[in-house]
């Protein structure tokens, strides 16, 4: 069976990113409708919303994937970095359900990645396609 991770664990190991990787955090009130998430590579900043669905919890490491992952140089496109923030994302993710999937997807398509394609880095970098699959506990 695979192993359950807990919500209180995907709030922790954003936590932990950060600190071991000396990014400063800022949280959006979860009363706002809208999310702000947005990350500063040259003040080591994130803001973000308190992570406490998968959602919140998968955009929160694409936030940190702006910092700490690939592509991120402006030398790449705003494609290619949002691209590489996502896999980075995927590749540090606790957990990563159907609604990691669609979030990224969404996220990606307001970038110009279709659907296709998106779904083509999913098969490529997806967790869930790994023998080491986790699951959600709620």
């Amino acid at each position: 069976m695979r192993p359950l991770v807990k919500r209180i664990d995907m709030a922790l190991h954003i936590q932990e990113l950060c600190a071991v990787n000396h990014i400063t955090v800022s949280y959006q009130s979860l009363d706002d409708n809208i999310p702000n998430y947005y990350a500063n590579q040259r003040k080591k900043h994130i803001h973000i919303r308190p992570t406490k669905n998968t959602g919140y919890y998968v955009s929160a490491l694409h936030e940190i994937g702006h910092i700490m992952g690939d592509n991120q140089s402006y030398n790449n496109t705003v494609k290619e970095r949002e691209i590489g923030a996502w896999i980075w994302a995927m590749l540090n993710a606790k957990v990563w359900t159907d609604t990691a999937d669609r979030v990224m997807s969404r996220a990606l398509s307001s970038y110009g990645v279709s659907q296709e394609e998106s779904r083509e880095i999913q098969q490529r970098w997806n967790p869930c396609h790994r023998d080491d699959e986790k699951q959600i506990a709620v």
